[in-house]
């Protein structure tokens, strides 16, 4: 399963966009501890999630210093994509990256013939739920206690692909 390595265009910023390896893991938490305060995932995740190319895909997108600016990861079944990981570092975010990203996955999804993508999001965040509305996903029932550090709720969403 792929997508190509290439440079794209956000808001007249030029950003490079490619698979995320092995040693972007280290990165990728850092956003997270700086998003969430603690890493939703440790690094074990990460890697047995970056291990599966047959049925997963997880980008990276690097500023024009080759800095990380976010990740998405998302694997695919023949019916379903879901959306495991999005984490756009805080100092880049507001920026359309995050809906690049999503849009890439959704793109990718369509290409499959999956029927539908899903997803959770933590019931505060609100301007994640607000991308994903507008996006097309809709909102599904509250999975109480869903995040083991903190117990927050989450909200399953899924945008229909057929």
């Amino acid at each position: 399963m792929e997508i190509p390595a290439q440079t794209v265009t956000i808001k007249d910023r030029t950003y490079q966009m490619r698979r995320m390896t092995e040693d972007d893991i280290d990165t990728a938490l850092l956003i997270e501890q700086e998003i969430y305060h603690e890493t939703p995932w440790d690094r074990l995740a990460f890697l047995s999630e970056v291990r599966k190319v047959g049925h997963s895909i997880y980008l990276v997108l690097l500023n024009d210093h080759q800095e990380m600016v976010g990740f998405i990861g998302c694997w695919f079944s023949r019916t379903e994509a879901h959306v495991t990981n999005i984490a756009i570092d805080p100092d880049w975010q507001h920026r359309g990256l995050g809906r690049f990203l999503m849009q890439v996955m959704i793109d990718k999804a369509k290409s499959l013939g999956v029927e539908k993508m899903t997803l959770e999001v933590r019931v505060d965040n609100q301007i994640a739920q607000d991308l994903y509305k507008q996006l097309g996903f809709l909102a599904g029932k509250v999975k109480r206690g869903y995040y083991v550090a903190d117990h927050m709720d989450a909200l399953d969403m899924w945008l229909p692909l057929d």
